[in-house]
């Protein structure tokens, strides 16, 4: 059986007196990064699908190879040559003959790629590792490079190979011995105030005696120190002044002194420190050729200058950090190029300075984007195997009341495929259209004071206030929402943290329900599940504040990286200020306490195999008079982007199965709960170009906070939920194109809680067997758009 297996590898396409290359390992590498030193092999085996002995690009490569033939592209791209160059000819249309070119061009450099990189099969694939030793060698030499550079100047690097079948394994072991430590630093600078500078900041160095060697190091300290004098008033400092010597000679015992030279520019006595004199910001920086001249208007140490005033100075001063009778900072240039850019009105910034006249004088130039911007989208959205499509379209006005906000009229008409909310087995169309209006400020919209809000400007501080109006039409219902919110937001860029807190979000939620689907409600409500609560006329109004980290830029396929959101929530927090027009009317409304965190973590195991996490958790409390929360704020469980073996939000709660009268299994509305937990674990890999594929395993469930006699077994119980989290699994595949990745996944039931719950004749009596009934779904398959998480 390996024998065969390992004829996947590609061994049949040896040549004769070859070997094929299948493994390399590491030994003595412990405390070491072994990527890095894995990334030195001079070659590698040929790539594998996951951990299966089967290399299907080499499979790709070679019948690629069969059908190389450079001659034969060769011709083509004459016969396109010739054949566009007639067509070229015979037209007399400058423009069509422009795209003429452009075709033939692409044409032919479609077969100049065939000739010189190989054709699809051939790019796709990759050729045999074929055993080269001269290559082993190679390795060895930069394995002991590397060492070197860690301060193992005394390690030693071998290789050995181990031989069955024609396969090679090679072993690359590393003696590591002592390494070399810093024992002293010292230090030639003769500028005396650099000098007092570098000494205030040895704490921070990445140099310290006593540790180990590392070249890297010295990398990182030039690094530190140049933009430490950047950040200090030496606008013309740069890395060429920095210069270390390391000297392992001089010391006996393994130690190293490392000498670290900053020069002194040529004839110069010392580094100059610069102070900014003036800051000139130009605000219309793209308009020139004007016979009449720029005015000048000053605000707080800095002059604007403009043909036209748009924008008020006093905004734009709280999001500018270069200040006259300042020291020159290179962190403050860059931090005001990101706060101007971060107000979306201006489409081009830059910092510069002018050193001439003996003036240090610092100049802003912004040019503005299009004061009016429209944007339209058209899309599907898949759901349940339907395709529904939608149409976006919104219009935007910037600096609409000359303070920099943004106002933003947007407006969506689309159809999605659902499952009714009464039967799962028939999916239809749905009609949801509405309107938004937003007015987003580059500042607090609060009685705060302008010192304070000045402070502020270098987090970003926005207030966002909408307004909404949402229309869905069902069959069971007609639903119209109107919202309001005011959110102020801010970012903390240093610890990759953005904040938002939603002042106040208010809706007025009105339904018309068909008689059916009334008399289902009644019948729900009869047997302890207040659905019906959602669909009277309802005020719901809430207070949040949410945090995201964002560690690493989560998702990034080249090192770790991490995503944390908590938001806590407390609803019907503002019902007593209109609690009498909201009694007048009849309004329902709902008072609750709700917490949901959600964590993410991406870990590339190598360039081509990645593996991530999820874990979700949320509570709500409802404490009003009704015990109930919104239907939006409810938990839901199953679907494409939580626990896939199970349908859209018809997992759980709890050990509930959901069975009817006759026996069959009946999963015919959503399953909404107060408490949810889940977890998902994906080993993500390429296959080859755009398409990857993903092994997954979720796990969850959602519970309600009592115990309902419609839904037995959906009660949280600390000594039981344990038993109640479902577990599905399985495969999908991905095609990612960069603007847009499609997702196709296959989930299979592995453990149903519900199977906990009853014992009749055809349901499993626990264990990780799967009920049996009519309808029952072992397998459901989930199509999306973008990673689950």
């Amino acid at each position: 059986m390996f024998f065969l297996l390992t004829g996947c590898m590609g061994r049949r396409y040896l040549p004769a007196g070859k070997n094929l290359l299948v493994e390399q390992k590491l030994d003595g590498a412990e405390k070491l990064d072994k990527d890095e030193i894995e990334s030195l092999y001079a070659y590698k085996p040929n790539r594998k699908i996951l951990f299966i002995p089967w290399s299907p690009y080499v499979d790709l490569y070679q019948g690629g190879l069969k059908r190389y033939d450079s001659l034969k592209y060769e011709q083509k791209k004459v016969k396109i040559q010739t054949k566009f160059t007639k067509k070229i000819a015979k037209t007399d249309k400058e423009k069509k003959k422009e795209n003429l070119r452009d075709k033939m061009n692409k044409k032919v450099n479609k077969q100049h790629r065939n000739i010189k990189e190989g054709n699809f099969g051939m790019r796709m694939g990759e050729p045999l590792a074929i055993y080269d030793t001269a290559k082993e060698n190679e390795t060895v030499r930069k394995i002991q490079n590397y060492m070197e550079t860690k301060g193992y100047f005394n390690a030693k690097v071998s290789h050995t190979s181990e031989e069955t079948y024609k396969m090679v394994s090679s072993i690359y072991t590393i003696e590591r011995n002592q390494p070399y430590v810093i024992d002293s630093i010292f230090f030639n600078i003769p500028d005396t105030a650099i000098y007092n500078r570098i000494q205030e900041n040895l704490a921070e160095s990445t140099l310290q005696k006593g540790e180990n060697y590392e070249q890297e190091n010295l990398v990182k300290e030039r690094d530190r120190l140049n933009d430490l004098m950047l950040n200090n008033g030496y606008y013309n400092f740069n890395r060429q002044f920095i210069t270390f010597v390391v000297d392992s000679s001089y010391l006996s015992d393994k130690k190293v002194i490392i000498g670290l030279t900053v020069r002194n520019p040529n004839n110069l006595s010392a580094h100059k420190i610069y102070t900014i004199d003036s800051v000139i910001f130009t605000t219309d920086a793209d308009i020139s050729g004007l016979a009449s001249n720029r005015q000048n208007e000053a605000f707080e140490g800095v002059t604007y200058q403009f043909y036209s005033k748009r924008y008020s100075e006093k905004i734009l001063d709280r999001r500018i950090f270069l200040k006259p009778g300042e020291l020159y900072k290179k962190s403050n240039t860059l931090e005001t190029q990101k706060q101007l850019s971060n107000m979306d009105i201006f489409k081009f910034i830059n910092v510069n300075y002018d050193t001439t006249g003996g003036q240090f004088i610092s100049n802003v130039f912004t040019s503005p984007l299009k004061k009016f911007q429209t944007s339209s989208e058209l899309g599907l959205n898949v759901s349940k195997g339907l395709p529904g499509p939608f149409f976006n379209a919104s219009i935007k006005n910037r600096n609409t009341f000359k303070g920099l906000e943004v106002m933003e009229l947007s407006g969506r008409v689309g159809f999605e495929g659902l499952s009714g909310a009464t039967d799962t087995g028939n999916p239809y169309s749905s009609l949801d259209y509405g309107a938004n209006l937003t007015f987003t400020f580059p500042q607090f919209m609060l009685p705060i004071g302008s010192e304070f809000k000045s402070k502020l400007g270098r987090l970003n501080p926005k207030t966002r206030l909408s307004f909404g109006l949402n229309y869905t039409n069902r069959p069971e219902y007609i639903r119209t929402n109107v919202n309001t919110s005011l959110i102020l937001s801010w970012q903390n860029y240093k610890k990759r943290r953005s904040y938002s807190l939603n002042i106040a979000d208010i809706s007025f939620i009105d339904s018309n329900v068909t008689d059916e689907y009334q008399a289902f409600l009644d019948d729900l409500e009869e047997n302890g599940n207040n659905l019906t609560n959602s669909f009277l006329p309802s005020f719901v109004s809430s207070t949040w504040f949410s945090v995201t980290h964002n560690i690493n830029e989560y998702g990034n396929r080249q090192e770790k990286s991490a995503y944390l959101r908590y938001q806590i929530e407390s609803g019907g927090n503002l019902y007593s200020a209109i609690a009498k027009q909201a009694s007048d009317r009849n309004l329902e409304y709902f008072k609750y306490a709700k917490v949901d965190i959600d964590y993410r973590h991406s870990s590339p195991i190598n360039s081509r195999i990645t593996m991530a996490y999820r874990a979700h958790l949320g509570v709500a409390v409802p404490y009003g008079a009704n015990k109930t929360l919104p239907y939006e704020e409810f938990f839901f469980a199953g679907g494409s982007n939580s626990i896939r073996a199970w349908e859209p939000r018809r997992l759980g709660p709890g050990s509930y199965l959901p069975i009817d009268s006759t026996g069959v299994y009946s999963n015919n509305f959503e399953q909404p709960g107060e408490i949810l937990l889940e977890t998902s674990i994906e080993l993500r890999h390429k296959i080859f170009g755009f398409l990857f594929g993903a092994l997954f395993i979720d796990m969850g469930n959602v519970w309600t906070m009592q115990d309902e006699a419609v839904r037995p077994g959906g009660q949280f119980q600390f000594d039981s939920f344990l038993k109640e989290i479902a577990i599905g699994g399985g495969y999908g595949v991905r095609l990612d194109f960069s603007f847009l990745l499609l997702r196709l996944d296959a989930a299979w039931k592995l453990y149903d809680p519900g199977s906990q719950n009853r014992h009749g004749n055809n349901l499993s009596r626990g264990g990780f067997e799967l009920p049996d009934y009519d309808n029952y779904k072992r397998l459901v398959w989930n199509l999306g758009i973008g990673y689950p998480f």
